[in-house]
This record gives C-alpha cells, sequence and structure tokens, in this order.
C-alpha cells in the first residue's frame, strides 16, 4: 500500500518510476533516427491516395450520380478493345476513381500486357491505359512508402519493422509512468506554459504531446507488429478470442474442364444485388484459378473502402451462390482487434478532418524524439562539459613536471 500510495503522491522516489525512465530514456535515445523516419513519413502517406491522383495514377474528375454503364457492357468492350487480355478485376467508380476501372495481368507493352484500363462511367467506353508506375518527379513517393513499409529491405525490412514498432509500443507504456507528476501536479502535466525558458517549454512540449497522443500512437505500435508479423499476431488473438469474420472463408469450386463455358455474369450480379440489399457494386475479381470463385464486392451504404465490404463468392461456371464474407461485421472481440489494424493505423476512411489529424499525429513522433533529445542534452550532456573542463584544468596544474617535458620537446 505505501508503494501505491508513494508512487500517487511523490513518484518521482519510487525504483518502478526510475527503471521506467531508464527504460524510456535508452529506448527512445537509440530508435530516434527510425522513429523520426517513421513518423515523417506516415504523415505523409496519410495523403498518399490525393498524391498518387496528383501524380496521374488515378483519373481526375467528378463522381456522377449515375446511371452508371453496365459492368458487363464495360468487359465486353475490354475483350473487343484487347482480345488478349486476362483481366483480373473490375472496379465499379469511387469519389476518388470516378471511371471504371480494370486491372490486367500481365508484363510487356503488347495488347495482353498488363496494367490498369480506364472507361467512362456512363457510355462504359475505353478512355484509355493509366500509368503503371510514378512519374519520375513523383519517384519520391513510391521510395516513402517502401521505407515506411519495409525501411527498403523487403520481406525482411517488415518484420524489422514489425519488432521496432514494439519497441515504439514499449515506449509509449514506459512514458507514460513517467509522465506521472503526482496528484498536485497532474493538471499541470497536460498544458504548454509558452511563456517560460525555452528549456522549461521543450519540457512541457514532449511531456504534454506525449499524453494527449498516447492512445493513437500506443496503436500504431500495435499495428505495426501486426503488419510485420501478420500470422503470428492472427494466431495469438484467435487463441484468446476466435476469429469468425476477420479472416475470407475458403472457399474452392468444381474442377471443370478448361473449355466449360462461363456462367451468365448479369445473373450473378443480380444475385449479388438480391442477397445484399443497399449495398452497391464495389468490384468483380474473376477467378484466379480454375478451382477459384468469381467475387463481387459490394460497398455496404455510407461507407468507403474495402473494410467495410461484402465479398459474395460464385461457381464461375454455373453462376451458383457459394458463399459470402462481412468484412467487418465483427462477431468476436478477436475480431475487432484484427479488423481495426487496417483502418486505425490509416485514418483514410473517414474524411480529410480525420486525414489531417492523423498526420498531426504522426508528426508528434519526431517531434517528441526532438524535444527528449533536447532533454537529454539539457539535463545531461550539457552539464558533462563544464565538469570535464575543471577536471582537464585540475589535472594540468597537477602535473607541472609533464607539461614542462612537453614543452622541451
Amino acid at each position: 500500500m505505501s508503494f501505491v500510495r508513494g508512487f500517487v503522491r511523490r513518484p518521482q522516489r519510487v525504483w518502478l518510476r526510475r527503471l521506467n525512465f531508464q527504460i524510456h530514456l535508452w529506448i527512445g535515445l537509440i530508435l530516434t533516427l527510425y522513429l523520426i523516419v517513421i513518423g515523417v513519413t506516415g504523415s505523409i502517406l496519410v495523403f498518399r491516395e490525393e498524391l498518387e491522383g496528383l501524380a496521374g495514377l488515378h483519373p481526375r474528375g467528378v463522381l456522377t450520380n449515375g446511371p452508371y454503364a453496365d459492368p458487363v457492357e464495360v468487359i465486353a468492350n475490354l475483350r473487343a478493345a484487347f482480345p488478349e487480355a486476362r483481366m483480373t478485376s473490375l472496379s465499379a467508380p469511387t469519389k476518388l476513381n470516378p471511371v471504371y476501372t480494370a486491372v490486367l495481368q500481365g508484363r510487356g507493352r503488347g495488347e495482353g500486357s498488363g496494367g490498369n484500363v480506364s472507361f467512362d462511367p456512363i457510355t462504359g467506353k475505353l478512355l484509355g491505359r493509366l500509368p503503371r508506375r510514378l512519374p519520375r518527379n513523383w519517384a519520391w513517393l513510391g521510395t516513402v512508402r517502401n521505407l515506411h513499409v519495409t525501411l527498403l529491405s523487403g520481406v525482411t525490412g517488415r518484420q524489422v519493422n514489425g519488432v521496432l514498432a514494439g519497441f515504439l509500443l514499449l515506449v509509449n507504456l514506459t512514458g507514460m509512468v513517467v509522465w506521472w507528476p503526482g496528484l498536485k501536479g497532474w493538471t499541470r502535466a497536460l498544458v504548454v506554459d509558452f511563456a517560460r525558458t525555452w528549456r522549461r517549454v521543450n519540457f512541457d512540449l514532449h511531456r504534454a504531446v506525449g499524453f494527449w497522443t498516447l492512445g493513437i500512437v500506443s496503436f500504431w505500435g500495435i499495428s505495426g507488429v501486426y503488419f510485420g508479423w501478420s500470422g503470428q499476431a492472427r494466431a495469438f488473438v484467435d487463441r484468446y478470442s476466435p476469429l469468425v469474420t476477420a479472416l475470407p472463408p475458403v472457399v474452392r469450386v468444381d474442377l471443370r474442364p478448361a473449355s466449360a463455358p462461363a456462367a451468365d455474369l448479369h445473373v450473378m450480379l443480380a444475385q449479388a444485388t438480391s442477397l445484399d440489399p443497399g449495398a452497391t457494386l464495389r468490384q468483380i475479381s474473376f477467378p484466379a484459378g480454375r478451382r477459384a470463385p468469381l467475387e463481387i464486392a459490394m460497398q455496404r451504404p455510407g461507407t468507403q473502402g474495402a473494410e467495410f465490404a461484402d465479398t459474395l463468392y460464385f461457381d464461375p461456371y454455373d453462376g451458383r451462390y457459394l458463399d459470402i464474407w462481412r468484412y467487418g461485421v465483427n462477431q468476436s472481440l478477436g475480431d475487432w482487434i484484427i479488423w481495426l489494424q487496417i483502418p486505425l493505423h490509416f485514418g483514410t476512411f473517414w474524411g480529410l478532418g480525420v486525414k489531417i489529424l492523423w498526420a498531426a499525429c504522426s508528426l508528434s513522433i519526431p517531434l517528441l524524439c526532438v524535444t527528449g533529445v533536447l532533454m537529454y542534452w539539457n539535463r545531461f550532456l550539457r552539464k558533462l562539459r563544464p565538469i570535464q573542463s575543471k577536471r582537464k584544468h585540475e589535472n594540468v596544474h597537477s602535473h607541472p613536471v609533464q607539461l614542462t617535458d612537453i614543452s622541451r620537446t
């Protein structure tokens, strides 16, 4: 009881607080460069879709109210224009991408090569190919993404990123223990007094910003671990709370001859609309193999993004409905934990205001790093200089013979 009372009233005297301070200090100092890079790149990537639009990767325009062209007609127009192409998916118009967009599989520059092709949302006519890559003057955006996601090191970098994200979470948790100033002064730890000296303002910034961004930055640490080690994270969560809707169902169709005719897509689209009333077409994904189903993704009303879509599975040969995956309609705590990783990490599903807030919170990470380093300098390194100078001065006067010898040589 005395330990709890001491921590609540005078935490600076409690050994646990001192231990947390050392962990917080040294991990923060060691990871300073990494955290600055992650914070800055993350704040940029919040606006990745808008930046890609400015770079020309997404066709510009305003989403119309329809009626939209029949997606089957759009597919027919694509096959007429690119008879050798294999289409993997067709996406319906959205606010970000106000046209039909088809993804073609393959490499090279011929008709059957890969890439994205756009179609007029009203007439369904071919508009042209979209660029596969960012223009040279926008190549930095791709580097920023790779740096943030994989540290420019592929799968290994993603896993290392997951480990370092765990340390970010540890820095946050220890920082919360260090933040607590006691009952008498906790309200002052929530604000910054800009009337004080710059050293005090720097201290207040570190303390107040750390408190107000604790929740989202801690979550970013958790989601960073998840993205780096997603399989292990899912298995861990599933052990304590079974995953019901967080993962897609495994759907296979009966093997048919390669020459077997395809089912009527009109019928499958009508079924999808009937089975998922109120939802609108988001994407048609064509089978990736002979035993893979055809997938029709339907966007739930008032939402955007794949995290709020229902995916219906159909047999591509006879058009039979097989299953549905209502992603985001969570049925267990484990579903919620896994599902939240993407929307809360990126913050791109609730409008411009949330994006700006997320970008600001991301920039708080390098701010905390800079103010933390300055605090370390003010408290420790700055005090070492006069001490070292004093010791040097004392050593000089305590060895006159050596000085004489040096001067003679």
